[in-house]
């Protein structure tokens, strides 16, 4: 039980933890843009001011074909 336990538990943390590697700098990224809009006045762009971006949403999906990946 304590090896299925540690595999189970593994999984999920490297799951996560892909998930924080790919979108952390890209959230990173969008926020400096905004804010560098920001302090140069300069008109804001749609696609950011619309489209939530977290670690949370949007859903995870297949970069080449986007269907949406199951949590299986």
């Amino acid at each position: 039980m304590l090896i299925l336990g540690s595999i189970i538990l593994g999984l999920l943390v490297g799951s996560f933890l892909n998930v924080v590697i790919y979108r952390l700098p890209l959230m990173m990224e969008r926020e400096w843009k905004d804010e560098c809009r920001l302090i140069l006045e300069l008109e804001q762009e749609k696609s950011s001011q619309d489209e939530t971006f977290n670690l949370a949403h949007p859903n995870s999906h297949c970069p080449n074909c986007n269907a949406s990946i199951k949590a299986w």
